[in-house]
C-alpha cells in the first residue's frame, strides 16, 4: 500500500458551511434540538432522515475561532458530547452525505452547564488531629498504578487533572474509576470528583491516559489521586496502528497533533478514536486529548486522519498516541 502524505491531504478539522439549507431538509432543520446535561457533556438530537447515510457531528471545541472539529459518525439521530468544560459555549455542525457531497443540514450551539460537580464530603474536626481511616476497597478491585499528574486552570476557571494510569495486575482491567481528593491548606478534606480512563480495557502492563475536568473548588490547596478497575475479559489483539504523527502550532495559537491511523488486523473497526498524550522533558504528562479518526469505520487496511487539538501546552517536548475503538 502506498505511503500516506499528511500534507497531501485535506485537512479533516475545517468543514465549510454551504450557502443555504437543501430544502428538502428544511423540517430537519427546525426539529434539530441541544441540551447541556451537566457540566461537562451535551446532548444533541434531531429527527431521523430516510436517507440511510451516517450523520457526522462537528464541535468548535468551544473556541469560537469557527474551525470545526470532527467528533464522531453515527446512524442515530442523536450525539452526546462530553468531557466538556463548565460554562463553555460549544457550537456544532452536523452533516449527512448525499450524492457523494457531504451536506451541512444544521448548525446550533449551547452552553455547558456550571455547576460544582463536587461531591460533599463531611469535614474532619480538628483536621490537622485526625486521620482518615481508608476507604476500603471491593473485593474484585484491582488498584491502577499512576505514572505521572499535571494539573491546570483556563480561562473558564475550569480545572483539569490530566495523567496517565498503568495496569500491573496480570489481567486486562476496565471499568476503571479515577477519584480525586481535593484538600485545604489544613489538609481538610472539602470534596471529590470521578473520571474513567479512556481506554475502556487496559492490557496487563499497559497505560492508558485520562482527564477530569470540573470547575475549580473554592479554597482547595492540594489534591490526591486514586485510581482502580475490576478484571474484565480479554480483549483481541490490538488491530488499529498509528502509522504517521505529525506536530505543529496554528496561527491562532492552537497545538495540533496530527497523523494517520490503518487498521492492519482482519475486522473492521468502528468508532475509531486516538488518545493523545504531551510530556515534558521530565517525561512528565502535561496534557492528554482525544478525537475520532476520520472517518472513523476502517476496514482492514483502510486509513484515516485525526488532529488532536490543545489549548494548553507548556514546556512541550514529546507525544505519544494511542489508537482504539471506542
Amino acid at each position: 500500500m502506498a505511503a500516506v502524505n499528511l500534507d497531501d491531504l485535506e485537512s479533516p478539522v475545517a468543514l465549510a458551511l454551504p450557502p443555504a439549507v437543501p430544502e428538502a431538509m428544511a423540517s430537519l432543520v427546525e426539529s434539530v434540538s441541544v441540551t447541556p446535561l451537566t457540566n461537562r457533556s451535551i446532548a444533541l438530537s434531531w429527527s431521523p432522515l430516510d436517507q440511510g447515510a451516517p450523520f457526522r457531528v462537528y464541535s468548535d471545541m468551544g473556541t469560537g475561532y469557527g474551525i470545526y472539529a470532527y467528533l464522531a459518525q453515527t446512524n442515530e439521530a442523536a450525539f452526546i458530547d462530553e468531557q466538556l468544560r463548565a460554562n463553555a459555549s460549544y457550537s456544532y455542525r452536523l452533516t449527512l452525505q448525499d450524492d457523494q457531497e457531504e451536506i451541512t443540514f444544521a448548525q446550533i450551539s449551547a452552553q455547558a452547564l456550571g455547576e460544582n460537580p463536587l461531591e460533599t464530603v463531611p469535614s474532619l474536626n480538628p483536621p490537622s488531629s485526625v486521620v482518615a481511616k481508608p476507604t476500603a476497597l471491593p473485593a474484585d478491585a484491582i488498584l491502577l498504578g499512576l505514572i505521572s499528574a499535571n494539573d491546570f486552570v483556563d480561562e473558564f476557571k475550569t480545572l483539569s487533572i490530566v495523567g496517565e494510569l498503568r495496569n500491573d495486575s496480570g489481567v486486562s482491567v476496565g471499568q476503571t474509576d479515577v477519584t480525586v481528593t481535593f484538600y485545604d491548606s489544613a489538609g481538610t478534606v472539602i470534596g471529590a470528583a470521578s473520571g474513567k480512563a479512556m481506554l475502556s480495557a487496559i492490557p496487563p502492563g499497559e497505560k492508558s491516559p485520562f482527564i477530569v475536568s470540573l470547575t475549580k473548588p473554592a479554597g482547595f490547596a492540594t489534591y490526591s489521586i486514586r485510581a482502580m478497575g475490576r478484571p474484565v475479559r480479554s480483549q483481541q489483539p490490538a488491530q488499529l496502528a498509528v502509522i504517521e504523527v505529525k506536530r505543529y502550532e496554528d496561527e491562532a495559537g492552537f497545538f495540533h497533533i496530527r497523523g494517520i491511523v490503518e487498521n492492519v488486523g482482519t475486522t473492521t473497526a468502528k468508532r475509531t478514536k486516538v488518545a493523545a498524550s504531551i510530556y515534558g522533558r521530565d517525561n512528565g504528562v502535561i496534557n492528554v486529548g482525544f478525537t475520532y479518526v476520520n472517518p472513523p469505520t476502517l476496514k482492514p487496511g483502510e486509513r484515516a486522519t485525526f488532529d488532536v487539538i490543545f489549548a494548553y501546552y507548556p514546556r512541550y517536548a514529546s507525544q505519544q498516541v494511542i489508537a482504539f475503538e471506542d
